[in-house]
């Protein structure tokens, strides 16, 4: 039997037993016959659902946790609908109207405290105050202290650097003025003298008479 054979049936009953006071209105008999037949068996169970997993993220114990029992009703009835039996399970996030409504409406995002579990947060706790410890011991007090009076010294470390270099340019530029005063100031000429018709005679060398006692040895090799 489908959703209009039971409305149907329903009325009919509910026609017998009440008189509509205004026409066009669904009367408060049939309302409820409605209720109880088609919406109160599927949402009963789904209630009963949210309950179970309302435990297991602790919310009768902590005044916030992340879970939130509207998104886990809505998952389920989706889930859970009768008319659409051969529907897969979808993550809350991934039904249609759910991302429609976030488009239009977008969710802030929870606190890093309420993502954490009981391990995860005991973990930061420990390391906060490990930390703390260690920043209470006197040495470490005063090393701290002597990085505070550091960083308040060099606060302005970027014109520090601005006026250094504002020095070491203005002193290159001075530099190069007085280079470009003494340059101005010595004459340098330069005297070109056309060639002379010896240097264009081209010079031919003269080979050089071979050395006697070169020749010796060689000579007194044939005599024996």
């Amino acid at each position: 039997m489908n959703e209009s054979s039971i409305f149907y049936s329903l009325f009919i009953r509910c026609s017998a037993q009440t008189q509509c006071s205004e026409r066009g209105q669904m009367c408060p008999g049939l309302l409820r016959e409605y209720l109880e037949e088609c919406v109160l068996p599927v949402l009963l169970d789904g209630l009963e659902a949210l309950l179970t997993e309302a435990q297991k993220h602790q919310c009768f114990q902590r005044k916030k946790t992340a879970f939130n029992g509207c998104d886990f009703l809505t998952e389920w009835l989706y889930n859970k609908n009768p008319q659409w039996t051969e529907r897969t399970p979808t993550h809350f996030h991934n039904i249609p109207f759910v991302q429609d409504w976030f488009l239009k409406h977008p969710r802030k995002q929870l606190p890093v405290s309420l993502l954490l579990t009981d391990e995860q947060a005991a973990v930061l706790i420990q390391a906060f105050w490990r930390g703390y410890k260690v920043r209470v011991r006197p040495d470490v007090q005063e090393l701290r202290q002597w990085q505070r009076e550091l960083r308040e010294e060099n606060c302005d470390i970027n014109k520090t650097v601005q006026d250094f270099w504002t020095r070491q340019e203005n002193r290159v530029w001075s530099e190069l003025v007085e280079l470009d005063e003494v340059e101005a100031g010595v004459c340098v000429s330069i005297d070109v003298v056309p060639p002379t018709p010896q240097s264009r005679v081209p010079s031919t060398p003269t080979p050089a008479p071979p050395r006697a006692d070169l020749l010796t040895p060689a000579e007194g090799r044939r005599e024996h």
